[in-house]
């Protein structure tokens, strides 16, 4: 089984990478992130996955067994396609399972939600895919909430998954 793992440039995509590279049956992991070359250090190989690419997802995903789609950072609207590229781009290569980092949070009735409503899309997505899937719903970590923040100063207010 081969496994890869998207957006290893970042934290999350990166940790996961490495504990699927400590696994103790030592499957091959394949790292897919925007820009390769900006990944160092990860021992992995590494091939290009640029979420608005759907062929590049497609060549890069070819021999791919199971796929861990980490959930990207852009605004809700624009998240969707992204997924649903690397979801068909999954299926058109052959992936037989995905494993999505969706997130818990509210769906309606904070600033938020509708980071969560493309969350719970793309859920639905991947279930309609015809592919085996898992899906984690982590709670929310910070990087979101620094991605954001000039958007929280125009508003004057801080306001995540919490409610805050």
């Amino acid at each position: 089984m081969t496994y890869a793992v998207t957006a290893v440039s970042g934290q999350l995509g990166r940790a996961i990478a490495e504990k699927l590279k400590a696994l103790p049956q030592g499957r091959p992991v394949i790292g897919l992130a925007r820009t390769p070359g900006k990944v160092s250090g990860l021992g992995i190989e590494l091939r290009p996955g640029d979420y608005d690419q759907p062929e590049q997802l497609q060549t890069s995903l070819k021999g791919v067994d199971a796929l861990v789609i980490v959930s990207g950072m852009a605004p809700p609207e624009e998240r969707i396609q992204q997924h649903r590229n690397v979801i068909d781009a999954a299926r058109a290569a052959g992936v037989q399972k995905l494993v999505y980092t969706s997130i818990i949070g509210p769906e309606e009735g904070t600033a938020f939600s509708p980071v969560v409503q493309s969350n719970r899309q793309t859920e639905a997505d991947i279930r309609a895919s015809g592919l085996d899937w898992a899906i984690g719903r982590n709670g929310i970590y910070i990087e979101p909430d620094i991605e954001y923040i000039d958007t929280y100063k125009a508003r004057g207010e801080i306001a995540n998954s919490a409610g805050m």
